[in-house]
C-alpha cells in the first residue's frame, strides 16, 4: 500500500469518525432537549404480562470496523431494558446485554429469547477483492442467574439469519456495586462461534487472495471461534431519571482465527471498544 492510499485511508477514518459522532452526539442532544420536562415529572414505565421496560440507551461506540480489524470507527448504540422485578435484586442489564425478553422463571433464575444485530462487512480498504457479508439478525435464547445480589451470570445462545447462519454463543458474569451516584460493574467474558461461523468471517478464499492488492495468502480455517475477554463500565445519575454511562471492552481472537491473514497480517487479534451513552429511566 503506497503512502497516498494510506493516508487517504487515514483521512476517510477520520471523516467517518467526525461524522459519525457529529450525528450521534446532536442525537443524544437532541433526545434531552426534547425530554426535559418528561425528566422532571417521569415517564410511566409500561408493563406487559408482568415485564416493565425501565430505560432505554442511547449513545456512541468507537470499535473495530469489523472482526478481527485493526481499523477504528464510532457507531451508534442503544439498548432497552425490560425487567420483572421479581426477577433480580433491582433491574440491571449489562451493556452488552442482548435485546431479551424473559419468558420463565422468577426470583434469581430466569430464561428467555434473546437478540442481537451483527453488523455488515465491507469489500474495502484492507479487505478490497473480498466477498461481502450483509448484516445479520442473531436470534436465539438466554438464561440469568443471580448467586448473589452483586452478582449476576448470563449465557446466551444464538443463530444467525441473513449474513451468516452459524451458531454463536457468550458466556459472562458481572460484579455490580450500587454506590448512589455510581452503579459500576466489571466483569469476564466469554465469546464462542461454530466452524461455519469461522469459516464465514476468518475464511480467505483462493480468489479472494488473488483480488486482494494486498498479497496475502489463501487460508481455510477449521473449528470453533473462540473470543476470551472482559467489560467493564460506569454509570453516573445526574438525577433519578437521567443517567451517563461509559464502557470499555476487550476481546482476544484465539484459535484458528487468529491464524486467519484477516487478523494475523491485516488486523489484529486484540480488540478494543470504548462507549459513552445517555440512559433514561422511566417513572413508576
Amino acid at each position: 500500500m503506497c503512502v497516498r492510499e494510506l493516508a487517504d485511508g487515514r483521512g476517510l477514518v477520520r471523516r467517518r469518525l467526525r461524522g459519525a459522532k457529529t450525528a450521534s452526539l446532536s442525537f443524544i442532544v437532541a433526545i434531552a432537549a426534547a425530554s426535559t420536562a418528561a425528566a422532571q415529572e417521569g415517564i410511566p414505565a409500561p408493563t406487559v404480562f408482568g415485564w416493565t421496560l425501565d430505560s432505554v440507551r442511547a449513545g456512541v461506540r468507537y470499535a473495530p470496523d469489523y472482526i478481527g480489524s485493526d481499523d477504528y470507527r464510532a457507531w451508534f448504540t442503544g439498548a432497552v431494558v425490560l425487567s420483572r422485578h421479581d426477577t433480580s435484586p433491582e433491574p440491571f442489564g449489562a451493556p452488552d446485554d442482548g435485546v431479551s425478553l424473559g419468558l420463565v422463571g422468577a426470583g434469581p433464575l430466569t430464561a428467555g429469547v434473546v437478540g442481537r444485530w451483527r453488523s455488515s462487512r465491507d469489500n474495502d480498504n484492507d479487505l478490497r477483492g473480498f466477498d461481502k457479508i450483509d448484516g445479520t439478525v442473531e436470534g436465539g435464547v438466554f438464561v440469568n442467574w443471580w448467586p448473589a445480589d452483586w452478582m449476576r451470570v448470563r449465557a446466551e445462545a444464538r443463530h444467525g439469519f441473513g449474513g451468516h447462519d452459524s451458531w454463536v454463543g457468550d458466556f459472562g458474569a458481572d460484579a455490580i456495586v450500587r454506590a448512589d451516584p455510581w452503579v459500576l460493574t466489571a466483569g469476564p467474558r466469554l465469546g464462542w462461534g461454530d466452524a461455519s461461523f469461522t469459516r464465514k468471517y476468518f475464511e480467505v478464499t483462493p480468489l479472494e487472495a488473488s483480488r486482494s492488492p494486498l498479497g496475502i495468502q489463501s487460508f481455510s480455517p477449521s473449528g470453533a471461534t473462540w473470543s476470551p475477554g472482559a467489560v467493564v463500565s460506569a454509570e453516573y445519575r445526574l438525577n433519578p431519571r437521567w443517567s451517563l454511562e461509559s464502557v470499555g471492552s476487550y476481546r482476544r481472537i484465539t484459535g484458528d482465527a487468529a491464524d486467519s491473514p484477516i487478523v494475523a497480517g491485516l488486523g489484529s487479534r486484540d480488540q478494543f471498544s470504548v462507549s459513552l451513552s445517555v440512559r433514561y429511566t422511566l417513572g413508576q
